[in-house]
């Protein structure tokens, strides 16, 4: 009997419901960043972008390398005898010229940001020995030029050693050596003895006394003289251009690009830049566009930096390309998301014009940097944008309340461009689960006078979705939505305004499954 059956569970039904998903907006930000427009008083955009090309810093310019001198002393005596050193007895006395190796660089004045210089000294002798060691030609961040150390006594078979280490920030050199006419050269004053409070030492020809003086991490802050007329090639450089990153792909006409090259010279020598190639690189669709224009039709030559004392005064260049010299316009219209340059800066093409005065300071660099500005003035030919969306759906994964259905997309267009779409559900990677064909496109906003809208538009569009695809969306599934433009007229520029925006608001009609899954 039916009144005694079993209870099967909670009454399920289908029932057809229409229901918004979500929402957005597109506005010129979606293809722009608000920092990188420039608004003029009737609301025209201008897209205004800098990169930096390259920057020769000191590190470059002027190295200077770890360097130890040493200084050993040994008893010239016979084997088998010995010699009784009184207590004070001067095992080291000397006057040392030190020779930087600099290669190309031929410095007269040396002031230092950061190093050190370890003094190491090592005893084979019976007696605490005293060291000594001066640099007459320097002068330390306190006012002094000498250090002064020690070392215990040792003895041939088990020497004694000792370091010290003087922080050289702040110090100052003279490299022009005792007569003042020299360059890369420092005088020295090394002196060791044994401890005027001992007892002296037998010694033999096994004794002996070595100092070493080591210069390490030097990083100038300053530096004169004559830095050699040499060059600096960068070879073929790749560097990341993110302006159009937001760009999927299609094509850009503009009517308009001015782009400025600045270069600043902030070092104390003259300067010879070759600029031997400049490629504008789209590596998603594989397209090169390489500059034209007279910046790579011969060299670059920048004045010398000026030196008033704190900080060098930059001499700087500026070269600006637009449609009229050059091919800029389809330098840019690729879309590149990389720049590859390759560039030869040339020091003192002239040579030793500055007669050994050349200056570097830690904060000098040669520096090249890319001003783009462009009006949004365009033609565009299937360019994509992209957004990802996660809709909100009724239920949860473990219970989904929508079985199938159709999505209606409600277009309200202010743009001048028409526009279809394209989705996709794609996973958290973006990879491509399944395609969801649009029917219908978007209709582009009404033009007036000037090429400019004056009425926005009505669209309708819609999507079958099944019930697989409805399963993936409940799961790590998202919307992919690319939206394809392309201006009104194909043949004429159009100018975008601040103004301009699409509202989008997708809604569904579905099947709705009461108590699914509970």
């Amino acid at each position: 009997m039916t009144g005694c059956r079993k209870d099967v569970g909670p009454a399920q039904w289908d029932i057809d419901v229409l229901g918004p998903l979500f929402t957005t907006r597109l506005t010129i930000a979606n293809l722009i960043p608000d920092s990188l427009q420039q608004i003029g008083s009737n609301g025209a955009i201008t897209l205004v972008y800098s990169e930096e090309l390259f920057t020769l810093e000191l590190d470059t310019l002027l190295s200077i390398p770890d360097t130890l001198f040493r200084y050993p002393y040994a008893f010239p005596l016979p084997p088998g005898d010995t010699f009784d050193l009184p207590a004070g007895f001067p095992v080291i006395s000397e006057n040392n010229l030190i020779r930087f190796n600099l290669a190309d660089l031929q410095l007269r004045d040396l002031h230092i940001r950061e190093g050190t210089l370890e003094l190491h000294m090592r005893n084979k002798i019976g007696s605490r020995v005293n060291g000594s060691f001066g640099l007459p030609g320097a002068q330390f961040s306190d006012g002094s030029n000498t250090l002064v150390t020690s070392v215990d006594a040792g003895s041939p078979s088990s020497p004694s050693f000792s370091t010290l280490v003087r922080d050289l920030s702040g110090a100052r050199f003279d490299l022009r050596g005792p007569t003042f006419s020299d360059v890369n050269t420092l005088a020295s004053s090394v002196s060791a003895e044994l401890d005027p409070t001992g007892s002296g030492a037998v010694v033999t020809n096994q004794d002996s006394v070595v100092i070493e003086a080591s210069y390490r991490s030097i990083v100038p802050s300053y530096a004169r003289g004559y830095f050699g007329n040499r060059s600096v090639e960068s070879g073929e450089v790749r560097t990341p251009f993110s302006l159009f990153e937001d760009f999927v792909s299609g094509t850009l006409d503009l009517d308009q690009v001015q782009l400025r090259l600045h270069v600043k010279n902030g070092v104390g020598m003259d300067i010879r830049i070759r600029l031997n190639e400049f490629q504008a690189v789209n590596t998603r669709t594989g397209a090169t566009v390489d500059l034209m224009g007279s910046i790579m039709q011969g060299p670059i030559n920048l004045n010398r930096a000026l030196d008033h004392g704190g900080g060098p005064t930059p001499t700087l260049y500026e070269r600006t390309l637009d449609n009229t010299n050059s091919n800029v316009d389809a330098f840019v219209e690729t879309l590149p998301n990389e720049l590859l340059y390759n560039v030869d800066v040339e020091l003192n093409p002239l040579g030793n014009i500055s007669n050994g005065n050349d200056f570097v300071y830690y904060e000098s660099a040669v520096s090249a940097e890319l001003d783009l500005e462009v009006p949004l003035s365009l033609i565009a030919t299937d360019l994509v944008l992209e957004n990802i969306v996660k809709p909100d759906l009724p239920g949860t994964a473990e219970h989904p309340l929508l079985q199938n259905g159709t999505m209606h997309l409600f277009a309200t267009n202010g743009f001048p461009f028409a526009a279809n779409v394209i989705l996709d559900i794609v996973d958290l990677d973006r990879n491509v689960l399944s395609s969801a064909p649009v029917s219908g496109g978007i209709t582009a906003g009404v033009l007036g006078a000037g090429q400019t809208v004056t009425a926005t538009t009505n669209s309708e569009m819609h999507v079958d979705l099944t019930e697989e695809q409805i399963d993936m969306l409940y799961g790590d599934g998202r919307f992919r939505i690319r939206v394809v433009f392309n201006t009104a007229d194909q043949t004429e520029h159009v100018q975008l305004l601040e103004r301009y925006a699409m509202d989008l608001q997708f809604t569904v009609g579905a099947r709705y499954m009461v108590n699914g899954g509970e």
